[in-house]
């Protein structure tokens, strides 16, 4: 069936990508623009002096061809502000609203909101037809796109009978291809007749808002949300689902999930720890006027911190980061304060800092973000040599008003898990009794 529903999309996507190609060489999917830019490639063609097209307003149905065969649909709003364009991309109880739009021509340039990508397309009568770029994994990184509007389904294959019940709590497990690798996680899901929506847990995070659908003995879960595009699917057994999980179009995992209601997972405050004979973190990182902090500061001195270890491309830092932001707002004043140690695609502050200033103005953040390196887990191990590893990107570590480290939790359980609120009521009392010492 998928095979089948594939292939004539796919035929549909063909014909309006050879349109496309045969355009002329200023195609906005043909760019030099660095991993770091955020500017729209420019350049002067007879489409610049057209009356610029129009977006359809309602529901818009997107895919991304992760391959020639296997295509991830999501779902998007656009509404229209005064003279402006508004985007919503829906993943389920989610909707991340895009407000930078810029239609010249048949040419739209959509800049996705706190990450560094971007989807660059041209208009085939009311078809969007482009790619979706994702510079914060590196500079050549796209995925073709095609969206037409008036689409409200998700997926649209039909079933022959009544679909398979996926709804509840799954002890899963995720199996690299040539199964080096494998990762115990929790699958919750709820299922509305064939409407199936919720996401993965594992001990480092979770996968965020899936939407999706059960037809028969499958199942299909998509997100898109501009750094991530993922794709689940599973086959649906009597005791197990057998399945697949694609990020993009460059990596591809197998999994394989039994049902239980009380699933175990490992304590995400003892994952990451000192070594032994350390109480304390140190470190000196540029601020971005380039200005090197440590926590000796003496904004520092006889406060709480919180040291956030993330990345702006980390869509469960994002999370994080909107709650503490929040957070901080309300307690700067009790004597909290919070230092993000963020780890970038380029370690060189000038090239970081665009990308940072959007961050810290997308999420209102007003406590101090330093530049601490590179995106990656060894890196940040180096970076904090008196942690045994830092494992996931969230980390936060606790310290109380001496100075001394309280706790470590590793990974963040968002606002899609059902371990979210449990998360924020055990933060707030930990931080509340670290304020009241």
């Amino acid at each position: 069936m998928f095979k089948q529903v594939i292939g004539v999309s796919s035929l549909l996507f063909l014909c309006l990508f050879l349109c496309y190609a045969c355009g002329n060489s200023s195609s906005p999917t043909n760019d030099n623009t660095s991993s770091d830019s955020n500017t729209p490639h420019q350049s002067t063609t007879e489409s610049t002096l057209q009356t610029p097209k129009k977006l359809t307003e309602g529901r818009w149905r997107a895919i991304l061809k992760l391959s020639p065969e296997l295509e991830l649909p999501f779902n998007f709003d656009i509404s229209r502000k005064g003279d402006a364009y508004e985007m919503s991309i829906i993943n389920g109880k989610e909707a991340i609203v895009v407000k930078e739009i810029d239609i010249t021509g048949d040419s739209i340039f959509i800049q996705l909101p706190v990450f560094n990508s971007v989807i660059k397309g041209k208009f085939a009568d009311h078809i969007l037809l482009g790619a979706w770029h994702n510079y914060a994994k590196n500079k050549d990184y796209q995925i073709e796109l095609v969206a037409s509007p008036n689409q409200e389904e998700r997926f649209n294959m039909k079933g022959a009978g009544e679909p398979a019940n996926v709804d509840g709590k799954w002890e899963v497990m995720f199996i690299t291809d040539d199964k080096s690798s494998k990762t115990d996680a929790v699958g919750e899901f709820k299922q509305e007749g064939d409407k199936l929506t919720g996401t993965f847990l594992t001990p480092t995070g979770d996968y965020r808002f899936l939407e999706g659908k059960v037809v028969d003995d499958e199942m299909w879960l998509s997100c898109f949300d501009g750094a991530h595009a993922f794709l689940f699917h599973g086959r649906i057994g009597e005791e197990n689902i057998m399945g697949e999980f694609w990020s993009g179009n460059h990596w591809h995992e197998n999994w394989i999930a039994y049902r239980n209601e009380a699933p175990l997972m490992p304590d995400p405050d003892t994952l990451t720890y000192l070594k032994k004979g350390f109480d304390r973190v140190f470190f000196s990182f540029p601020n971005l006027k380039g200005e090197s902090i440590t926590l000796n500061h003496s904004k520092y001195q006889d406060k709480v911190v919180l040291l956030q270890i993330l990345g702006t491309w980390c869509p469960n830092c994002m999370d994080e980061t909107q709650l503490y932001a929040d957070y901080y707002k309300k307690h700067k004043d009790k004597g909290l304060e919070i230092v993000g140690l963020a780890f970038e695609t380029s370690a060189i502050l000038a090239e970081a800092r665009p990308t940072l200033e959007r961050y810290i103005k997308h999420f209102d953040i007003e406590y101090d973000i330093l530049l601490a390196g590179k995106a990656s887990k060894k890196v940040a191990s180096e970076a904090l040599p008196m942690l045994n590893k830092v494992i996931s990107f969230p980390t936060t570590i606790f310290i109380d008003k001496k100075g001394k480290v309280r706790k470590i939790h590793t990974g963040f359980a968002g606002p899609a898990t059902s371990k979210y609120e449990e998360f924020v009521e055990e933060f707030d009392g930990f931080v509340q009794g670290l304020l009241e010492e």
